[in-house]
């Protein structure tokens, strides 16, 4: 089931063409259109999210290092939320942690083992993008960074301190009415939870956005990227705890 849904996401994004890799000029273009959509957006910000932190991801879209984006305070739900399905063009289903900071931050973080020092809570995310997008075969990693990298809904559970947690340790499960639809670890992203974390602080930094303590950060996909279906869904993230919802 893992290798059906992995490549079931990945045929949503397929691309005749070959990829062109972007460079570092269109990439910083691309996050000042980005800050300048949130802004115009008049929406209030909760939180930051990461994208494609695996490299498979990666040079799919035609990058070589994840994307950032940002979440809004209108899409943020806890335990046992109802989504509409009819409500979305194309809703997609992820796995992730999140994590919250003790203080504001505002200068980049040179390794990942400060973090220790300034995460306050981890808990478990279920993010709920919506691939609003009129040809996904065109979609690259410039076209998420852009539009916000399709943030739409996230769920989250209960925040508890990082304390004794061995977060890399940690494997999450996703089923949908019984059936296990998504298994997946936290070294998934980036190969390090505190890495991605870091990857993502530093990329916020240098697109000029202001983290605050209790921001929301999640730092991307464990495990695949499925289609959103109705049904009852009950997600397992070990230590961290689990996470219940509908899609009606």
């Amino acid at each position: 089931m893992k290798k059906l849904t992995a490549l079931l996401a990945f045929s949503l994004f397929s691309c005749s063409s070959v990829i062109k890799f972007e460079n570092q000029d269109s990439i910083s273009l691309a996050y000042v259109q980005q800050k300048s959509l949130v802004e115009n957006s008049n929406k209030t910000i909760i939180g930051y999210k990461a994208g494609l932190t695996s490299k498979v991801g990666q040079a799919k879209f035609g990058v070589t290092e994840p994307v950032a984006g940002v979440l809004f305070k209108s899409g943020l739900s806890t335990n046992r939320q109802a989504y509409q399905l009819a409500h979305y063009q194309k809703l997609m289903l992820e796995t992730e942690i999140g994590f919250t900071l003790n203080s504001d931050l505002n200068h980049s973080i040179n390794k990942p083992e400060q973090l220790h020092k300034i995460i306050d809570t981890v808990f478990p995310v279920i993010e709920l993008p919506n691939l609003a997008y009129p040809d996904l075969s065109k979609v690259t990693g410039l076209t998420l960074i852009k539009t916000n990298v399709a943030t739409n809904q996230i769920l989250i559970g209960r925040q508890q301190p990082l304390g004794d947690i061995q977060l890399n340790a940690i494997q999450t499960q996703l089923l949908r009415n019984g059936q296990t639809l998504i298994q997946g670890q936290a070294t998934d992203a980036m190969g390090d939870q505190l890495i991605a974390l870091q990857w993502l602080l530093n990329r916020l930094i240098k697109s000029g956005y202001s983290i605050k303590k209790g921001d929301i950060l999640i730092t991307g996909a464990l495990g695949s990227m499925i289609p959103a279906q109705v049904g009852q869904y009950d997600a397992d993230f070990g230590p961290l705890g689990q996470l219940s919802f509908s899609i009606r």
